[in-house]
């Protein structure tokens, strides 16, 4: 078969993928910015009965005989408590317009945003009292973080150092199995950081 002729085959096979390519992407970006539109022109709805995350203070270790660090911490987590928290990682700004109507989208922006700032928290106070060899604070604090439906990597990796200390490998594999039900696109670094704790036992 002439070489020539071989080269035009491949040519045509190659024209007809990078078209069905095209079209591929010319229907996506058709149906990105019809969203775009739409979402900019939701109307306003009523926030009331959204899921806001409300924290029962007592499952944390508030306390007055600690560092001055650790007081700054709580200082910080305490005044993020005081407004309206919502985790809408979930959701992209366009169906959090479409959904909520653009009118509310700075507002409940804001309220996401105390959500990433309180597990943010909540990670550097539990960090901080396992670096102060205070496993039991930590232990309490990170695994509260976590059912607040964290997904810091270093969150989950800290508590597991936790549990592998007290010889509780069921638990770290618990947070395997609770992290691959997410949808976080953390989890699988996640999750093959929690499996080499686990075979490091």
């Amino acid at each position: 078969m002439p070489i020539f002729f071989i080269c035009f085959i491949v040519f045509i096979i190659w024209l007809r993928v990078k078209t069905k390519q095209g079209e591929k992407i010319s229907t996506w970006n058709e149906e990105y910015w019809k969203k775009e539109k739409d979402a900019n022109f939701a109307r306003k709805k009523d926030l009331t009965d959204l899921e806001y995350i409300t924290i029962d203070q007592t499952r944390l270790p508030f306390r007055e005989d600690c560092s001055e660090e650790e007081q700054d911490i709580c200082a910080d987590l305490r005044q993020i408590l005081e407004q309206p928290v919502l985790n809408l990682s979930h959701m992209s700004n366009a169906d959090i317009k479409l959904t909520y109507g653009i009118a509310n989208f700075e507002t409940l922006s804001a309220y996401d945003q105390n959500y990433t700032r309180l597990i943010r928290t909540l990670n550097r106070w539990g960090t901080y009292c396992f670096e102060q060899e205070n496993t039991a604070y930590a232990k309490q604090i990170l695994e509260y973080a976590i059912e607040l439906g964290s997904d810091i990597s270093t969150t989950y990796t800290t508590l597991a150092k936790i549990y592998l200390q007290e010889d509780l490998i069921e638990k770290i594999q618990a947070l395997v199995n609770q992290i691959e039900q997410t949808d976080s696109f953390m989890k699988e670094s996640i999750k093959n950081k929690l499996l080499e704790i686990i075979r490091s036992y």
